[in-house]
């Protein structure tokens, strides 16, 4: 059975108005499994809404090759491609009732009123949105909007449903609501979801893998604990969430913190960075084999559900914990120790600079 999608070594390249070249992809690969919701996070400009275009058809190819089900798209327009967009904008018809707007795909393809009829209540009832077909679409929120561009996408049944950021112009709440909900949808449905998001939580949250882009090009690809516990650069060490990086030095098996605590390492180069990220850190020692960072708080803020802290160090200067609130919480100027379990650090094969 075919990939419902395939990307192979896509690349594609803009000329700037100064007369230079932006390399905007640089040949990414990229293979969807059945039913499989990835998310592409980077900042902007890292290529990510324009790898969805090529897939959409709305951009082509400068070389390399995208299929769907196992089919080349390279000639096919993007009105033909068996696939619908989500945009940040939802792009729908004000002088339209919400059915009309949820059913207009159907009605250029030609389909007859009694299926436009039927599968525009299937789609609004999959959105929470039954029985609202007359209402008009200046009457809605900004999240019934967001549901009905949804349904607008899914009634025509794509093999795969494309979504440019189309939670980000809601609020926190919301956005979070309709995270769960997409989610739901999409396992629902079975279809293959590609999620655009500069958003790192929403991104580990909704996601089954995660591409992390920058420059163009995919840093790491995969499931949202291992990016997050084990990223393989320092990019996505540092664009996935906060963390700690500390230079290593490697000899005979032993690593060596700059304060010269060591442990054992099977890593073969002689330098190495070590990633602990905040919530790692804890105030008293875990059972097994530990580090320990003293220095003085620096800054603290609550967070309602924890408390963070900066520690300043000799040997690594600020270091970031994330505290449980409710227990003792050190304050500002305090000297304190925190410790790691060795279990929690992570090396990563590049010196940071």
């Amino acid at each position: 059975m075919a990939a419902p999608l395939e990307i192979f070594n896509a690349s594609k390249s803009f000329r700037t108005p100064e007369g230079g070249t932006l390399i905007a992809l640089d040949k990414v690969s990229l293979k969807l499994a059945s039913a499989e919701f990835v998310t592409l996070l980077g900042p902007s400009g890292c290529g990510k809404t324009t790898l969805l275009r090529m897939v959409s058809g709305f951009e082509s190819l400068d070389a390399g090759d995208i299929l769907i089900d196992g089919t080349a798209m390279t000639d096919w327009p993007a009105y033909q491609r068996p696939v619908n967009t989500v945009f940040q904008k939802y792009a729908l018809f004000e002088h339209m009732s919400v059915g009309r707007n949820v059913g207009y795909a159907l009605e250029i393809a030609g389909e007859n009123r009694a299926t436009i009829k039927r599968r525009v209540g299937e789609m609004l009832d999959l959105v929470g949105l039954s029985g609202l077909e007359k209402r008009s679409i200046s009457q809605l929120s900004g999240g019934q909007q967001q549901r009905v561009a949804l349904a607008r996408a899914l009634a025509g049944k794509p093999k795969l449903l494309l979504l440019d950021e189309p939670l980000s112009a809601l609020d926190k709440n919301l956005r979070q609501k309709m995270q769960q909900e997409l989610k739901s949808i999409q396992r629902e449905l079975g279809i293959g979801f590609i999620f655009v998001t500069h958003d790192q939580e929403e991104a580990l949250s909704m996601s089954d893998r995660i591409a992390v882009l920058a420059g163009g090009q995919i840093q790491q690809l995969g499931t949202p604990a291992a990016l997050y516990r084990r990223p393989e650069n320092l990019f996505t060490a540092r664009f996935l969430g906060e963390s700690n990086l500390m230079p290593v030095r490697i000899a005979g098996g032993q690593a060596e913190l700059a304060d010269g605590q060591r442990f054992a390492s099977p890593h073969k180069g002689a330098e190495a960075t070590a990633m602990l990220r905040p919530e790692a850190l804890h105030l008293t020692p875990p059972e097994g084999p530990h580090l320990t960072f003293d220095g003085i708080v620096t800054a603290e803020a609550y967070t309602g559900k924890d408390r963070q802290i900066t520690l300043e160090t000799a040997s690594f200067g600020p270091l970031h914990a994330l505290l449980r609130a409710g227990g003792w919480v050190p304050e500002q100027g305090a000297t304190i120790r925190l410790y790691a379990s060795l279990g929690d650090l992570h090396l990563i094969d590049e010196v940071a600079r």
